[in-house]
């Protein structure tokens, strides 16, 4: 008897969330036809009035799209097997917060080969450019002393034969 409850249940609550996600599929597609509509209404002509709340009503869709449309539609075979892979790791960034041995500074600043790797090896980027959410006091101070290095380098590159 208790086999069959959890049975019903189990069959019921799974087709429950089945037809949310079906309704909010539906829901999301028209969010975006909306949106469209909006944007062609951009393109024409429009009062203040109208534009205002365009605008505000783009806006509050945006945020809709955003909030609870984030997930990929599950007829997208290639874009569905790139994020079925991304969502095994707990953090999505993990690559990114890999050290690597062995790393080269990455620059187009140099056509030259062997400058290039002169380059890379005299520029080491300082622990207070590699912090996550860099601020701008920080970023600016970053680049003045990224401009003060490759001076440095230019006049010892010069004297070097």
């Amino acid at each position: 008897m208790i086999k069959w409850i959890l049975l019903i249940l189990t069959t019921v609550f799974t087709t429950k969330l089945y037809a949310d996600e079906a309704y909010f599929q539906t829901r999301c597609d028209s969010i975006k036809k909306e949106r469209e509509t909006i944007r062609s209404k951009f393109r024409h002509g429009y009062t203040i009035k109208e534009g205002e709340y365009l605008t505000s009503r783009d806006k509050f869709l945006f945020t809709q799209l955003a909030n609870h449309c984030s997930k990929p539609k599950k007829s997208g075979s290639a874009y569905q097997a790139t994020s079925s892979t991304s969502t095994r790791t707990p953090n999505s960034n993990w690559l990114l917060n890999q050290k690597v041995s062995n790393m080269s500074l990455h620059s187009d600043s140099y056509k030259d080969a062997a400058k290039l790797d002169a380059w890379s090896t005299f520029y080491k980027l300082p622990k207070r450019c590699r912090k996550k959410g860099i601020g701008s006091a920080d970023f600016v101070w970053c680049s003045e002393y990224r401009g003060k290095q490759k001076d440095l380098f230019e006049a010892q590159w010069k004297e070097h034969p």
